[in-house]
């Protein structure tokens, strides 16, 4: 038959059933607490970079890629129309001043100075010719006037002796007219005789003068033909790199067509390609900043490309020191043109946590926890951000990318 359980048998059931209960209950309310925390995501302090919040001035830029290029470049044209002879340097050589690039077929050139030095030579005779004619002429004159000079002293001598013996009734009144109308006469051609020598000067002066100017303008034909017959072998006016010359023997070239560049490379300027849709921010003599090995070089934009190719502008550069030692040709630099400044704003490093946006998210540290909180951003420099909003000076954000957590408003820092 069943009997009774004893009575202390009863309450350490009881008991070990109200611990169990207890354990379980307790162990529910620890689980309760620590589950918000075990299912918050973390992130490893290792695994992210931060940066602090400070004041200081802050450049609005247009970022661009640029080339060094040499800041002078000079042309060589064609003195005259002629064929390309031999090309005595390539592409790339450095050349000094006075060297010769390339030699062109002179032979036409030399033709045609050979003409002019003809025509001079024509000119030189037919003015030897005039003045000998002049001289002649004079003697010719000369002999003429001496011989009127007698016969006008003669007629003279005569119209005096017939006026005499007119006086006394020894001649006609007839005769001694005539004598005189001679005596007139002799004077008359003497004057036109000597007149004529004047005449005779003035001719020959005028006919003179007249191939004096034929021979100055061949004599300038023939320096200037010379000129160009020297330049034919063509020489390089300064001392530099020759970066483009005729490449084919054999080509014609006509006068004033380039055959030869040579860049000075002594000093240097930068080249840029941005997006068009900067345009509108770009100007002549805005600041421009190069950077180069780490260090900024100073400059002023110099001039804008009005083409448009493929969806981008191109813009020069003059640079402060355009003979720094670390410019080389060709090399690739960026291009920061300033649009605007702030003296002093708060900033933030820029970093993927943030695109420069008008307001975004961002995680600021607080301990061991990251807090979202929405930043306003104004213009955006090379290396900082302006905050206009949503961050004070000391603070840390997280500047590595987190638009995996961008979702949450904490999160946990290991």
């Amino acid at each position: 038959m069943d009997r009774e359980l004893e009575a202390s048998y009863r309450y350490r059931r009881l008991g070990r059933r109200a611990a169990w209960g207890g354990g379980g209950i307790a162990l529910a309310v620890v689980v309760l607490l620590l589950l918000p925390g075990w299912l918050r995501p973390s992130v490893a302090r290792a695994e992210i970079r931060t940066g602090k919040v400070d004041r200081g001035p802050v450049e609005g830029i247009v970022e661009a890629s640029g080339t060094v290029i040499p800041a002078f470049e000079s042309v060589i044209s064609s003195p005259v129309e002629a064929r390309v002879e031999k090309v005595l340097k390539r592409p790339g050589e450095v050349v000094k001043a006075g060297e010769a690039i390339l030699r062109l077929d002179t032979s036409a050139s030399r033709l045609d100075l050979e003409k002019l030095q003809d025509q001079l030579a024509k000119k030189a005779n037919e003015q030897q010719q005039l003045r000998i004619n002049l001289e002649k002429s004079l003697i010719d004159l000369k002999g003429q006037i001496e011989r009127q000079k007698l016969d006008a002293e003669g007629a003279a001598y005569r119209a005096e002796q017939n006026r005499k013996l007119r006086t006394d009734g020894l001649v006609s009144e007839q005769t001694a007219r005539a004598s005189e109308a001679d005596a007139k006469k002799a004077k008359i051609e003497l004057e036109q005789l000597q007149a004529s020598v004047a005449s005779a000067h003035r001719s020959t002066d005028a006919q003179l003068q007249g191939v004096e100017l034929d021979l100055a303008t061949l004599r300038k034909e023939r320096d200037d033909a010379r000129r160009l017959l020297e330049l034919a072998t063509t020489r390089s006016d300064r001392s530099g790199v020759l970066t483009w010359v005729v490449a084919q023997e054999g080509t014609t070239v006509r006068r004033g067509d380039v055959i030869a560049k040579i860049a000075d490379l002594d000093s240097f300027r930068v080249e840029a390609t941005v997006s068009d849709v900067h345009s509108s921010r770009l100007h002549p003599g805005q600041t421009v900043r190069v950077m180069l090995d780490g260090q900024s070089l100073n400059g002023r934009l110099a001039q804008i490309d009005p083409t448009i190719e493929n969806g981008a502008i191109k813009f020069k550069v003059d640079l402060d020191d355009a003979r720094n030692p670390k410019l080389r040709n060709n090399l690739r630099v960026d291009v920061l043109a300033v649009t605007d400044a702030r003296a002093s704003a708060v900033r933030v490093p820029k970093g993927p946590f943030a695109q420069g946006g008008a307001a975004e998210p961002v995680f600021v540290v607080q301990g061991d926890h990251a807090v979202r909180r929405t930043v306003r951003f104004g213009i955006s420099g090379y290396d900082s951000y302006e905050v206009l909003d949503g961050l004070i000076p000391g603070e840390e954000v997280v500047l590595s990318d987190m638009k995996d957590y961008v979702h949450l408003q904490r999160l946990n820092l290991k």
